[in-house]
């Protein structure tokens, strides 16, 4: 008996060894996860991914700490994220400007899909073009002409060399057949900061960025890409009605961590985050910037990713655009 007591004791602990994985995922989250924005704090993206990672905290009672990483069009932050531990504790607020890199830089130290796990495609808004209060563009009839008057003397401001702010100007400037000049920065709130300095005479950002800028009497909209008006930016036209056709840009946020992330860590972010996405004070907030919140599945995630990535492979083709 004491034999056979010992045989399964030692079996037992046997197995509990052989699978530690198993019992990590079963408290998880057991520690602080870390959401990585990999632009400036302030901009479009680091104020979704704080909004996000309140509501999740307080849904899972789990910490939730935001962290900045900069720089290279948002790959400094992407690398880190894409190379960390696949354990679920360390997740990259991505954007739009992810799949933009991966189709323009000529060597990323990330594959852009092979090292991605997708989680959730969080929302989605059209881009709306900036200019000063005190700018005498006021649409863009006025910026054609401008630029057409005198090329290459406008200049815009974007959270840097690859990001959507950037494209998404080259693509407007391809269309309208003008040509601008091109200052990054290292997010979009300091390219904001010098568009109201009058550093910069435009910039390209999300509604959700916008909006409460507009409204403030801040900056003016002068065009916003898409085929339809926005309810909460009603006074801003689209490009589309103001005689430039097929732009349509939009700014897109989604939540993704490093291949090998157990398939249970990534269902219960998935789920619990498309719970996120329907509380009352998320939906009240986006609505109210014009945002539309999407969810879904990883995989319809993942979809997104490859679709943009050969769109602006197309657009930086047309603009003449490469990242070396």
């Amino acid at each position: 008996m004491r034999r056979r007591l010992f045989v399964q004791s030692a079996l037992s602990i046997a197995a509990a060894g052989a699978f530690p994985s198993l019992r990590a995922q079963e408290k998880y989250p057991s520690k602080p996860i870390k959401f990585v924005v990999p632009f400036a704090a302030g901009g479009g993206g680091d104020v979704v991914a704080r909004m996000l990672a309140q509501r999740l905290s307080e849904r899972i009672n789990n910490p939730i700490v935001v962290e900045n990483r900069t720089g290279a069009g948002g790959n400094i932050g992407s690398d880190f994220v894409l190379k960390s531990a696949p354990d679920g504790y360390t997740l990259l607020n991505m954007s739009s400007t992810y799949p933009i890199q991966a189709a323009v830089s000529a060597k990323l130290p990330f594959d852009p899909i092979q090292d991605m796990q997708p989680i959730i495609m969080v929302s989605r808004d059209p881009v709306v073009l900036l200019v000063n209060a005190s700018s005498p563009i006021r649409n863009a009839k006025d910026l054609h002409e401008a630029a057409r008057r005198a090329p290459d003397k406008l200049t815009y401001g974007s959270a840097g060399v690859g990001s959507i702010a950037h494209l998404g100007m080259e693509e407007l400037a391809f269309l309208m057949g003008i040509k601008l000049v091109h200052v990054p920065y290292k997010g979009s709130s300091q390219a904001f900061t010098d568009l109201l300095g009058g550093q910069v005479d435009m910039m390209l950002t999300s509604a959700t960025f916008s909006g409460p800028h507009i409204k403030g009497g801040k900056v003016r909209g002068i065009g916003i890409a898409g085929t339809q008006r926005m309810p909460t930016l009603g006074e801003v036209p689209t490009f589309e009605e103001q005689g430039f056709r097929g732009y349509d840009v939009v700014d897109w946020k989604a939540i993704a961590g490093p291949r090998g992330m157990p398939p249970d860590v990534v269902a219960f972010l998935n789920r619990e985050l498309n719970e996120v996405l329907k509380h009352k004070a998320v939906v009240e907030k986006f609505e109210a910037e014009g945002t539309t919140a999407v969810g879904g599945t990883p995989e319809q995630m993942m979809q997104t990713v490859r679709a943009d990535i050969q769109r602006w492979k197309s657009v930086a083709e047309k603009a003449k655009v490469k990242i070396e």
